[in-house]
């Protein structure tokens, strides 16, 4: 991509700096979307050919504009649900594309079903759907955050490369395709999740159905809940996952 600065200049009311501060953020945008992972300043540096002071300004700046999630404890930079705010056609797509899959999984279940994405070390559920049969159900609203240590984020660390110290829980989940768990935001209750696969490296987006009690039929349910992610994966935009 070429650079804007050279593109004018400040007689002609165009101010090179700022263009150029621009396309930098643009550029840093644009190596987040082709790495389709999280990276660090310094592996954004290298990439880009800039200094790491540069480009720790330019994440800062895309951060507090929530064009950047929050970065991970180790500093790992990944885009930003911000975006979505930018691109209202993106964010009402993605919601009117993943309704009737998480709405079939709902009422198949006869509970609540949530899609979520990655943001920093948190997980957004984006869009929630409660079976219109349901007796009991609970309760999850859309934009609600849940951490990476909820059922939801072991879904999406199933994805990660294995290694050594995964713990056991992990391990089942990787062996199942699914993670879940007999307690929900400290009550006893069941999440089931699933990531959406991608090719691409890691998954940053799951489908989860939560159920107000303990259930006896994980193992029944979770293929269901694998199936539901694997259609999302043909149909959640490209940039998203």
């Amino acid at each position: 991509m070429s650079d804007l600065a050279g593109d004018g200049g400040p007689e002609g009311g165009f101010d090179r700096s700022v263009a150029q501060t621009l396309s930098r953020g643009i550029r840093v945008l644009e190596v987040l979307a082709e790495t389709g992972q999280p990276l660090t300043a310094q592996q954004i540096a290298s990439r880009l050919k800039l200094s790491r002071p540069i480009v720790y300004r330019l994440l800062k700046t895309l951060e507090y504009h929530q064009l950047l999630g929050t970065p991970t404890r180790d500093g790992h930079f990944e885009l930003g649900l911000g975006l979505l705010s930018l691109t209202r056609n993106v964010k009402r797509d993605l919601r009117q594309t993943a309704f009737p899959v998480v709405r079939d999984l709902a009422e198949r279940l006869g509970t609540t079903a949530v899609l979520g994405l990655a943001d920093g070390d948190e997980v957004v559920y984006v869009l929630a759907v409660e079976a219109e049969l349901a007796r009991m159900a609970v309760r999850s609203r859309e934009g609600a955050r849940r951490p990476m240590d909820s059922t939801s984020g072991l879904a999406l660390r199933m994805t990660l490369p294995a290694r050594a110290d995964d713990d056991a829980e992990l391990r089942l989940a990787r062996s199942r395709g699914f993670a879940a768990r007999d307690r929900v935001m400290e009550y006893q209750a069941t999440a089931i999740s699933a990531p959406v696969p991608d090719h691409a490296g890691p998954s940053r987006v799951c489908v989860t159905v939560l159920f107000p009690t303990v259930i006896a039929d994980v193992e029944e349910k979770g293929p269901l809940v694998m199936e539901a992610a694997r259609r999302l994966a043909a149909m959640v935009p490209a940039g998203i996952r």
